[in-house]
């Protein structure tokens, strides 16, 4: 399976191609070129349904990128609300910081992402 192909479809929300490419690998929680997981793609595009499967398949809610980057920093990040919210339903820490020195909350620009992370 292809990198760019499977980080394509994660970025579009192509969630057909996705579990095309997955059923040949399983293991949503390995790093891509790029340094990225594909939960962190999903996170940082705002893909809800793409997010709850890479989810119930068992992908690392906290895991960092090559960056130290949680899949929450990058939702807060990109002010998808709806993806911080499902994030933090799975057990994402709200705590862990950035490269910046940033938690969450201190990064969120969103006051409707703040409330979530309070």
């Amino acid at each position: 399976m292809g990198d760019k192909e499977l980080m394509w479809a994660l970025k579009n929300g192509d969630l057909d191609e996705v579990k095309t490419l997955l059923v040949k690998d399983e293991d949503v929680n390995r790093t891509l070129e790029g340094g990225r997981k594909p939960l962190h793609y999903a996170a940082d595009c705002g893909q809800v349904e793409m997010l709850e499967f890479l989810l119930s398949k068992g992908a690392d809610v906290n895991a960092p990128d090559k960056h130290g980057i949680t899949p929450l920093l990058s939702a807060t990040y990109e002010g998808h609300l709806n993806c911080v919210k499902i994030l933090l339903e799975k057990g994402a820490d709200k705590e862990r910081k950035g490269p910046d020195g940033l938690s969450a909350f201190e990064a969120a620009e969103s006051e409707a992402i703040k409330a979530l992370l309070k």
